[in-house]
């Protein structure tokens, strides 16, 4: 019997690169870890399209450059590829403390 694979590709991302990423080009801090809800040692899988962001993440993003919370990360990653700042795709978070 054989198991079914699929090959696919990801771009994979440290937890604390993604994190001064994020501070340099918002000027705000962002917790992946929270907005994820992870543990130590894990991967998260977040897809980043260049697609104009849908309105409830240009909301997301909007309040929290306005002192709300933290918007999902899919939404930051989208705003970041929508912005020029990284290229879209599957990115894989390497979740680590």
């Amino acid at each position: 019997m054989s198991l079914p694979l699929k090959s696919v590709t990801y771009r994979q991302v440290e937890l604390a690169d993604l994190e001064c990423l994020i501070r340099r080009h918002y000027g705000l801090q962002y917790n992946v870890i929270g907005a994820l809800g992870v543990s130590n040692g894990s991967y998260h899988r977040v897809e980043a399209w260049a697609e104009p962001l849908d309105p409830e993440e240009a909301e997301e993003i909007a309040a929290w450059r306005a002192g709300g919370p933290e918007p999902h990360l899919a939404s930051v990653m989208n705003d970041l590829v929508c912005s020029g700042v990284i290229g879209g795709g599957e990115y894989l978070v390497h979740v680590w403390w």
